[in-house]
């Protein structure tokens, strides 16, 4: 009773702002939220647990509804790594690997519990959610091992139960959208000191970063103010995740830098961008290199929404059409992996790429 009085209010205060006056075209009740946004204290400045906790209590407020329907338990597999896995009333022979977003700095289980959830029920799937290593306590390699452990123990556990790998994909939005692009690549390149054993069956990447070199641009010259993530912001999280500029140059840390040869051994992918983000065109160019490369891809764009918008379903009508839709999408890309893959299992058999011979496990082990 009190949550949901607190969530009225919250809810009343930030009908009643007037929309941000920048980003004129972006969804009203959005502009309404940046422009409330835009009144607290800069997150560019923010110690990294303060941020946790203020991220932790926006996404409370204006996520969506809890789906009780759902039932959630929790896994701990190692001493840093906790799967909370979801399954629908329906028959869940669908499986998703889900990695949080938040720059690897900020986000937990239950930050995007609510997501989950409803990808759950609305595909009818199981969705197993991540708790990984934050940054910049644990920086560089520490969430990407981690993600390929929770990786490996779930296709270990799915093939356990005697289900069809070809249903078994991986997906993740903003930092997560890169955790779930480099298992795919460590499939391939082995170059930390653990390998992904299974290649994903598919990708479904959220606003995704894929690129920690990046600095200039259209979009991030462009969204560097009164925004959930701003230029600025982005820079932070990856000095802050990969202190060692020289690192940041690496396929483990920026896997959009990988050749045609690679990408060429990719899963068909979905690729969601928004329209207001600095992390736009990467997220354009990474499907467009796929595609180039031979992959199948399904893009789709998101206008009139920010970065971030997923966790938004509860105030704005806007993100809750735009995640139904990114949802949606799931079904469409497993479809296509179920026609292009043979079998009935995914094996990484790939031969190692030359880029794997300029590895960097030996830098990443000093990390």
């Amino acid at each position: 009773m009190f949550e949901a009085l607190v969530k009225g209010c919250a809810r009343l205060i930030a009908t009643m702002h007037s929309p941000h006056p920048a980003w004129l075209g972006m969804d009203r009740d959005m502009r309404k939220l940046m422009s409330l946004f835009d009144r607290a204290p800069s997150p560019e400045q923010q110690p990294p647990q303060k941020l946790r906790r203020s991220y932790r209590l926006s996404t409370s407020l204006w996520s969506l509804p809890t789906e009780s329907s759902v039932t959630v338990r929790d896994e701990k597999i190692n001493d840093n790594v906790t799967l909370r896995w979801y399954e629908s009333a329906g028959d869940n022979e669908q499986c998703l690997v889900y990695f949080h977003g938040g720059g690897m700095m900020v986000g937990d289980l239950q930050t995007h519990d609510r997501f989950c959830r409803r990808i759950a029920r609305k595909r009818r799937m199981t969705v197993v959610a991540v708790d990984y290593r934050l940054a910049p306590e644990h920086p560089f390699p520490a969430a990407a091992e981690d993600a390929i452990q929770a990786w490996n123990h779930v296709a270990q556990s799915w093939q356990g139960a005697d289900k069809d790998l070809r249903n078994l994909g991986i997906g993740g939005d903003s930092a997560g959208g890169y955790l779930a692009t480099m298992v795919c690549q460590q499939a391939i390149l082995s170059g930390l000191t653990v390998r992904s054993e299974v290649m994903p069956a598919w990708q479904w990447l959220i606003y995704p970063v894929v690129d920690c070199t990046e600095r200039a641009g259209e979009s991030m010259g462009t969204f560097s103010h009164s925004l959930i993530l701003t230029s600025p912001l982005v820079c932070r999280f990856h000095d802050a995740y990969i202190p060692e500029r020289k690192q940041q140059d690496l396929l483990e840390a920026s896997p959009g830098l990988a050749s045609n040869e690679v990408l060429a051994q990719m899963p068909p992918a979905v690729v969601i961008t928004a329209e207001y983000d600095p992390l736009r065109d990467q997220g354009l160019g990474y499907a467009r290199k796929l595609r180039a490369a031979g992959v199948a891809v399904v893009s789709h764009h998101e206008a009139k929404m920010p970065h971030g918008y997923i966790a938004f379903g509860g105030f704005s009508e806007g993100a809750l059409r735009g995640i139904d839709k990114a949802v949606s999408l799931i079904d469409m890309i497993c479809l296509q992996a179920r026609r292009t893959l043979p079998g009935e299992t995914v094996k990484s058999k790939a031969a190692r790429s030359p880029e794997a011979e300029c590895s960097v496990a030996a830098v990443a082990r000093k990390s």
